[in-house]
């Protein structure tokens, strides 16, 4: 469904009056879904107290495919090994930070592993918030979006879904995921 910027701006502004949580870096819609990876971002957030290294290129976007999300400010970007799903496996990890907003991004392609215990294979985005960020969350919280195609991780649909999660990594709400790739926002209705 594509949506003029005023109608997305109404729209968020309902959802945000309806108690609902919005975040720097992705629109985000979530209805009833029980299907999506099992994300343990504790390697993502060990890497926020860390400076990018000196080869670091800049980049406006990080994640690609459907999971790609404009970054506010330039920011720094470098490719290195880490366990981003917390799966167990290395992963060549695509990792932006955004020094403004203290915002750490690290995305891969290939195989996760499902909350279900199946596996599933696709583009996965997370976000982590750092120390000091502009957006006042707890240092380690963030979000992770991933493409499952259906009857992958026990979904419906073919779609991209999401979770936020706190700074333990333990999931708080979850569901179906729209990106705005102009207003950069996280906007998440919570799943009765």
């Amino acid at each position: 469904m594509v949506m003029s910027s005023n109608e997305r701006r109404t729209r968020a502004a309902a959802l945000a009056t309806a108690g609902l949580f919005a975040m720097s870096a992705v629109a985000v819609t979530i209805a009833a879904s029980a299907g999506g990876p099992l994300v343990k971002p504790a390697a993502v957030a060990q890497k926020t107290a860390s400076a990018p290294p000196a080869d670091a290129t800049t980049t406006s976007v990080a994640g690609k495919n459907k999971v790609a999300v404009p970054v506010r400010h330039e920011a720094s970007f470098w490719i290195e090994q880490i366990d981003i799903d917390g799966d167990g496996n290395v992963d060549d990890a695509n990792l932006v930070w955004d020094d403004v907003d203290k915002v750490l991004f690290a995305s891969k392609s290939g195989t996760f592993t499902c909350k279900n215990g199946g596996t599933g294979s696709g583009d996965m985005l997370i976000a982590v918030n750092g120390a000091a960020n502009r957006q006042h969350q707890p240092a380690g919280s963030g979000f992770w979006i991933a493409d499952v195609d259906k009857g992958e991780c026990g979904a419906r649909a073919g779609a991209v879904v999401g979770c936020l999660f706190d700074a333990q990594g333990n999931d708080t709400m979850c569901g179906l995921v729209d990106i705005d790739e102009k207003t950069g926002e996280v906007v998440i209705a919570a799943v009765k």
